[in-house]
């Protein structure tokens, strides 16, 4: 008996009424909007409220307590984005692979962490700065965004 692979993920993985990543910001509807908005928010949050609760660490150095600063407000900004699709929220959410990259310039390049390692973290920063421009242009579209008619359904069937 063969598995219908190509089903199988569309059903549980890819949601073509939420899922928006490949489909252009003109064509996102209101529930695309909202579901990557969310996702976004939801990793820049938990993601620099990890860097804020470490920089409270026991061994703390100068540069720890500006670390902290920003990292707590950048968990504020990804709450305020999250909730109210604010478009300054989301200005100031994109300028955080900006300062992952000025911090890189600044302490990163002369560390004791090897060469490659730093290289792969400044690729990972510059692949969130350009997913960054799209998350500005959703905030921008998004009170124009169309509104979705009808529930919300997974599968043809009526199940989530």
């Amino acid at each position: 008996m063969a598995m219908d692979w190509e089903s199988l993920f569309k059903k549980y993985i890819w949601n073509e009424q939420t899922t928006p990543y490949l489909t252009a910001v003109p064509d996102l509807n209101r529930r695309q909007g909202n579901s990557e908005i969310f996702i976004y928010s939801l990793f820049l949050g938990v993601f620099f409220a990890l860097f804020s609760i470490l920089s409270l660490g026991s061994d703390l150095i100068e540069r720890s307590v500006g670390i902290g600063i920003y990292s707590f407000s950048v968990v504020c900004a990804a709450f305020i984005f999250g909730i109210l699709k604010s478009y300054p929220a989301a200005l100031y959410l994109s300028a955080t692979p900006l300062a992952g990259i000025a911090y890189l310039f600044i302490y990163g390049f002369n560390s004791d962490r090897e060469a490659v390692d730093t290289a792969i973290i400044a690729i990972i920063l510059l692949l969130l700065l350009r997913y960054s421009l799209r998350i500005v242009a959703v905030a921008r579209a998004y009170p124009t965004l169309p509104k979705v008619e009808g529930p919300f359904r997974r599968d043809k069937g009526g199940g989530l």
